[in-house]
């Protein structure tokens, strides 16, 4: 759970009652209208799954609309000996994808081309090869050449998604891909579970456990299970967060005088330091993706605000200027803005600032907004919010769109962190 726990407070008022608290952001960007045709040696179900989840990946992440193939004037075969852009731009496309896929030996391979039909030229003519068994990735290897080609912007429909599903007394960890399929339990039966973040090479989750009613924090390892604890202090040990390398762990820690400060763990060392020392509660730290920059939540001026200070050391400076609370910040990938819950009026919203506090964006509002986290290459926001008392993963696109469920409303879901590649 990315946030400031310390300082939180529940309301009950309907969705619309929060929604009106917020000028909401939306770019006005316009989708672009996509031709997508993609053929294979065979009709088959595999065919028309990558189909479906090429076409799915591209829409869902809002800067695409693919066209219906009804309208189409032109045959994948006509089309792959000779692009017509005039037939093309008659149907208002702005992209068109052509794809050739087959099976051999155990092995999906494609050949990829991307057009640009206003510019009347290329984009790209790829290879992408994927497992036989992993249809669903083969797919989203074919939706991230798109979106990369189109947008000039990696893709991250490969990318993965951990969440928590609290049931009972106990909490499992929950692991899919970013669209909500292929879903499995990789943690199970926690007593409590909060705050996972992924490390770079996305191999290890950390973690905040509890053993009975002490808080700990673990790493543990995707692959095998296993749990390693690296902190087991007296009073607080929460919110984690890796290092851009990997080779650290801030988090916070109150063990060494009773305050609540933001300590980084070496792990190749096993040693601690302690980073910030202030008489307030400073907390939920996540680093600058270039490793020189750690932004947390402190109350030191009465109300919690997020503020950033050097890796390095030096002067901690104010980042949130509007509001009277603003919480559980997360560093876009890119560098250029900090994600974080805000509340205005009772209301709560996911929202992104520039690292030096200006140009504030209200992407979504809901009850009890918690936990945002960016995909790899920071065009989408994952967080929770409670609909009908059901707390479930959101997504919005980070440059302003719809919010748009990811999980299911008939389990509790909470705390995503989305991976870094």
């Amino acid at each position: 759970m990315r946030l400031f726990t310390l300082f939180l407070l529940v309301f009950s008022f309907s969705s619309s009652v929060f929604a009106a608290e917020f000028d909401i952001y939306q770019s006005g960007y316009r989708p672009l209208q996509v031709g997508l045709m993609i053929q294979g040696e065979e009709q088959s179900n595999d065919l028309k799954l990558i189909n479906g989840v090429v076409g799915n990946d591209l829409e869902s992440s809002q800067s695409f609309k693919v066209i219906d193939p009804l309208a189409y004037l032109a045959t994948f075969e006509d089309s792959w000996k000779k692009v017509e852009y005039g037939d093309w731009r008659i149907l208002g496309a702005d992209i068109l994808a052509l794809c050739k896929v087959r099976k051999e030996e155990g092995v999906w391979k494609a050949e990829l081309r991307v057009y640009d039909l206003f510019r009347t030229k290329e984009l790209a003519s790829v290879s992408v090869e994927g497992s036989a068994t992993q249809v669903r990735r083969f797919a989203h290897l074919l939706a991230d050449q798109i979106y990369s080609a189109a947008l000039g912007i990696p893709g991250y429909f490969t990318s993965h998604l951990l969440y928590v599903h609290k049931h009972g007394e106990f909490s499992d960890l929950i692991y899919m891909d970013h669209d909500g399929a292929n879903r499995q339990v990789v943690g199970k039966s926690f007593t409590l579970l909060l705050s996972p973040d992924w490390s770079p090479d996305g191999r290890t989750v950390a973690l905040n456990t509890y053993v009975g009613n002490r808080p700990r924090l673990e790493f543990f390892d995707l692959q095998s299970g296993t749990r390693t604890s690296f902190g087991e202090f007296k009073g607080l040990n929460s919110t984690p967060e890796f290092s851009p390398d990997g080779r650290f762990v801030a988090a916070t820690l109150s063990h060494e005088t009773g305050n609540t400060d933001i300590h980084i763990y070496d792990i190749k060392n096993g040693t601690w330091r302690r980073f910030t020392n202030h008489e307030g509660i400073d907390t939920t730290p996540t680093w600058s993706p270039d490793g020189k920059w750690i932004a947390f939540v402190s109350n030191r001026s009465g109300d919690p605000q997020i503020y950033r200070k050097p890796v390095s050391g030096g002067a901690t400076q104010l980042v949130s200027t509007q509001g009277s609370y603003n919480t559980s910040p997360a560093w876009s990938p890119t560098g250029d803005r900090i994600a974080m819950v805000s509340l205005k009026n009772w209301s709560y919203a996911i929202a992104t600032v520039r690292s030096d506090g200006s140009d504030i964006r209200y992407l979504s509002a809901g009850q009890r907004v918690e936990s945002p986290s960016w995909s790899p290459n920071g065009q989408m926001i994952l967080f929770s919010a409670e609909e009908h008392r059901i707390r479930r993963v959101f997504r919005v696109p980070s440059w302003g769109g719809r919010a748009e469920p990811i999980t299911s409303p008939a389990i509790d879901a909470s705390d995503p962190a989305w991976s870094r590649r």
